[in-house]
């Protein structure tokens, strides 16, 4: 059986050269920091670009496009008999209905199709609070009958990973590497981060590459087979990608307002399977196109959209149904632009007559929220470090102007490949820096990880004082990042 995508020219496959890298430019110009795109025609790869230092062997997190991939597992178990849509979710765990009786009437009332169409009972979960997240289903007190109506809510993922752990007698991933992965010849032995108990995150730990995605949306957007073979049954898939219930009251981004099946998520072309800073994979069937990304846009408002916007006026506008003539000229220029792409650095002056006045100098700062006592920034050609204490120690960032500088954030106490424990180690980060104006250094660093996260920082020096404003864009660490301190310089 065929296993990859094959490569062709973006004429070929009836998109101008000059339209992707317009699309691109776009990205670039609303300063997104992208990490890859795929752009997939029938089953040929029409362009696919990375951000360097991504590249098409990366495993990226997918966030919360994990959760489609839950979907598809529940999907093929309800096709081989092993469970039905209609199951109550509570008799799959007897043991967790005796531990936590009585177990609340609305609870009880939960069915599959309720988890997959986030119409559950609750109106707040919270359950990373609880140390056995199976168990936080049965002890969150519910808000409403379920059933009924959206409310976004991973706890619903979270059962349906455990649901096919109890009926497959195997994680999510390693059941789907066998009955999906393999023969479509994804990565061998992808992973997932997992739940304090142990379990694969479906909701959210999902690490795979671009083209790994891309061939999963290509099954699903082609009714679960994969070069005439079945491998996720028609009417499921089908039904999962189709609106299953209103989510207008609940999402207030117009853009993801046009409905929720099972774990995918409506959009203006079709459907999508979507993950927080914007890991996407935005499938259009009347085009029998693809586009697939990873990125981490979570300091960008609306980072999902304007990609959607971006793939609406660069490339479908200007898609043709046949191929178009061949563009030397235009394809070389795409692929130069494609081979200079990375990881966009702070924008600003390498330089300021500033630096020579504070190199080295010590800050001691006012009390704060973010417990840093010290700050002191020493400048060596186009490089530079931040050393400061908080209350875990005495660290230091090393930066770049003009450039990153990879290396691992100072913290080890965030959480590793199981959520909730620390790691044990800093995660991999890029820095860079710039002067705005001849007094304001702005710091920022990417976490790039299996977490993903911005920290941003503006240093504002004014004789012998500093000014240090920090703010965090992440999802469970770089908390102790975040506030406003002043400081003098020691005498």
């Amino acid at each position: 059986m065929k296993t990859d995508f094959q490569k062709t020219t973006p004429e070929a496959a009836g998109i101008p050269s000059t339209a992707v890298a317009a699309f691109i430019d776009r990205l670039e110009d609303k300063t997104l920091p992208m990490h890859s795109i795929l752009v997939l025609k029938g089953d040929q790869i029409a362009a696919e670009a990375y951000w360097k230092p991504f590249d098409e062997s990366f495993r990226h997190r997918m966030y919360s496009t994990s959760k489609s991939f839950v979907s598809v597992a529940i999907g093929i178990l309800a096709g081989d008999g092993k469970l039905s849509l209609d199951d109550r979710v509570v008799d799959f765990f007897p043991e967790y209905k005796e531990k936590c009786a009585p177990v609340h009437p609305y609870t009880a009332m939960v069915t599959v199709r309720d988890l997959l169409r986030m119409t559950t009972c609750f109106t707040a979960s919270n359950y990373p609070r609880f140390d056995d997240w199976t168990e936080a289903f049965f002890r969150i007190t519910p808000g409403h009958i379920p059933g009924k109506s959206f409310r976004y809510d991973t706890l619903g993922t979270v059962m349906l990973c455990m649901i096919v752990r109890r009926v497959a007698g195997v994680e999510f991933v390693a059941f789907l590497q066998e009955r999906l992965f393999d023969p479509v010849g994804m990565s061998a032995g992808i992973q997932c981060i997992q739940s304090p108990c142990g379990h694969d995150w479906g909701g959210s730990g999902v690490l795979c590459t671009t083209r790994d995605l891309a061939k999963f949306a290509y099954v699903c957007m082609h009714d679960g087979r994969w070069h005439g073979e079945q491998l996720i049954p028609e009417a499921y898939i089908r039904d999962a990608t189709s609106s299953q219930v209103d989510n207008t009251l609940s999402v207030c981004a117009p853009e993801n307002q046009y409905g929720y099946g099972y774990q995918f998520w409506r959009t203006r072309f079709g459907f999508a399977c979507r993950g927080m800073g914007s890991q996407l994979a935005v499938c259009v069937p009347d085009s029998d196109l693809i586009l697939v990304t990873t990125a981490d846009t979570q300091a960008i408002a609306n980072g999902d959209g304007i990609i959607y916007d971006a793939l609406d006026r660069f490339i479908l506008a200007n898609m043709r149904d046949a191929p178009l003539a061949e563009d030397p000229g235009a394809q070389a220029a795409l692929q130069a632009k494609i081979a200079e792409l990375s990881l966009r650095t702070v924008a600003g002056a390498t330089h300021s007559p500033l630096a020579r006045k504070v190199n080295g100098k010590t800050y001691v700062l006012d009390e704060n929220s973010m417990k840093i006592t010290y700050v002191r920034f020493t400048f060596e050609g186009d490089e530079g470090t931040l050393a400061y204490e908080n209350a875990t120690g005495a660290h230091e960032i090393r930066f770049g102007f003009g450039k990153h500088v990879r290396q691992r954030f100072p913290e080890t106490h965030y959480f590793g490949r199981t959520m909730m424990h620390p790691g044990n180690q800093g995660y991999d980060c890029h820095a860079s820096a710039a002067w705005r104006r001849n007094d304001s250094l702005v710091l920022c660093v990417y976490a790039t990880d299996e977490y993903f996260g911005t920290l941003r920082m503006n240093v504002v020096f004014d004789g012998n004082t500093v000014t240090l404003q920090s703010e965090k864009f992440a999802e469970m660490f770089f908390d102790e990042y975040q506030g406003f301190t002043s400081g003098k310089a020691n005498a």
